[in-house]
């Protein structure tokens, strides 16, 4: 009994197999995410210290569908209370960017280059809104057991175009210190 003859096309198109030897073929399978290759998955960050009482607003504007996949907060001194809010009114005014930073910065991506379309800026104050996510991350602050602490919102959503505003409150008794980071994919 003899073995049937396949050939490459009859499995699609080439590029979806790892070989064109019979018996080695595998089906390509991605492990990253189609918008990372194609250059529109962004990150920025924030280094804070924040006085006791006060707050540090970031303020994150969309004018086009995105996936927010992981926001990230690391205190290494002092208590901090991160809310996310929508439809709250600008106060003063956010006039210090932030960095946009491609997460794949390779020149092997598509070209022309995907430019980013979100803007993110801090410095300015917001009053009202509506509370749509809140965590809270803890120092621990005597000596003997100073540490880094993190707490992170690490599940992918899908956000429509928009103007969201970030609160980092400072609910501690001294100044809180740490970094605040988090990366997304834009959907035009």
């Amino acid at each position: 009994m003899s073995r049937p003859t396949y050939t490459i096309q009859d499995f699609g198109p080439a590029d979806l197999l790892t070989s064109e030897r019979e018996g080695l073929r595998r089906m390509r399978v991605d492990v990253g995410q189609t918008g990372f290759f194609e250059g529109r998955e962004f990150r920025t960050f924030r280094e804070f210290s924040i006085a006791n009482g006060a707050s540090l607003y970031i303020k994150f504007t969309s004018p086009v569908d995105f996936i927010m996949f992981e926001q990230s907060l690391t205190v290494d001194a002092g208590s901090v209370r991160f809310t996310a809010l929508t439809g709250a009114a600008e106060a003063t005014t956010f006039n210090i960017a932030l960095p946009v930073v491609g997460k794949n910065r390779m020149a092997a991506r598509p070209e022309p280059f995907y430019a980013a379309q979100v803007e993110v800026s801090t410095g300015g104050t917001v009053t009202g809104g509506t509370i749509v996510e809140v965590f809270r991350v803890v120092a621990a602050n005597s000596t003997a057991q100073q540490s880094t602490v993190g707490g992170a919102a690490q599940s992918e959503r899908g956000l429509n175009a928009g103007t969201y505003y970030l609160r980092i409150e400072n609910i501690g008794n001294g100044t809180a210190t740490g970094v605040y980071s988090l990366f997304w994919e834009e959907r035009p």
